[in-house]
């Protein structure tokens, strides 16, 4: 699991050194920052994507920000903020057409910009998952295609599907396992399987076991083993076990 990558696109150097400073402490990734728009496309070629973008309407170079939303959105759904010192309805409106998760106008509050990138986080993962209902104020992840974001700490952290090898139920809440970290999932295992039942390697093999199959090592009668973990199952979900590994 990593923290959330960044992007900063400012032209003012002061306001994206701030920026930075409060990503950082944070505990962000900031990737940037960079004054134009031209320049961001580059962000978006090679492995390490941005998370999000924090974008000034007013940039150096041929595109505004507007612009430039458009231009990222035509590869990238990618969660979006606009920063903005012009508030006029006009300025609005365009900058609407271009879909961001979210508006911080300057000057802004460190806990503005906290809350302004759980809630672009938010609103993009429900964009992906619209069947998903309105999340309730306590739960704190969030499903994209290929990822999920936990807030953890006082930031959103990144984790990709492929990443968990378990998750187990702990009363109201479950804790989801990697190879380096645990995390507490603030959703019951039901509702948290629920949410990755678009995920073929995520499996219920128990009432208090979520598995991710493509790291089973071993099946045994009663139990699987990942890693060290022995993970009990049912006899229930045994023959399905079975078939959705040959499939991996």
């Amino acid at each position: 699991m990593e923290t959330a990558a960044i992007l900063i696109v400012e032209d003012d150097p002061i306001i994206a050194a701030d920026l930075q400073d409060r990503l950082t402490e944070s505990g962000y990734a900031v990737l940037g920052p960079v004054a134009a728009g031209e320049e961001t496309l580059s962000f978006f070629h090679g492995g390490n994507l941005p998370d999000l973008v924090l974008m000034d309407i007013q940039l150096e170079g041929e595109w505004d920000g507007i612009e430039t939303a458009r231009r990222i959105r035509e590869q990238h759904d990618v969660p979006l903020i606009f920063l903005t010192s012009n508030s006029d309805d006009k300025t609005f409106r365009e900058a609407r057409e271009a879909g961001p998760q979210a508006f911080l106008s300057k000057p802004f509050r460190g806990r503005d910009l906290r809350h302004a990138i759980e809630l672009a986080i938010q609103q993009a993962a429900r964009k992906e998952n619209p069947v998903k209902k309105k999340a309730a104020e306590e739960e704190n992840a969030y499903l994209m295609k290929d990822r999920l974001f936990i807030k953890a700490k006082g930031c959103m952290v990144r984790l990709f599907f492929k990443d968990i090898l378990w998750v187990a139920a702990d009363d109201y809440y479950c804790r989801v396992f990697t190879k380096e970290k645990e995390y507490l999932i603030t959703q019951t295992l039901k509702k948290f399987g629920e949410e990755l039942s678009g995920v073929p390697e995520i499996m219920r093999v128990h009432r208090s076991y979520l598995v991710n199959l493509a790291h089973v090592e071993a099946i045994g009668d009663l139990y699987l083993h990942i890693g060290k973990q022995r993970i009990p199952f049912s006899r229930s979900a045994k023959e399905e076990l079975l078939a959705r590994l040959k499939k991996i």
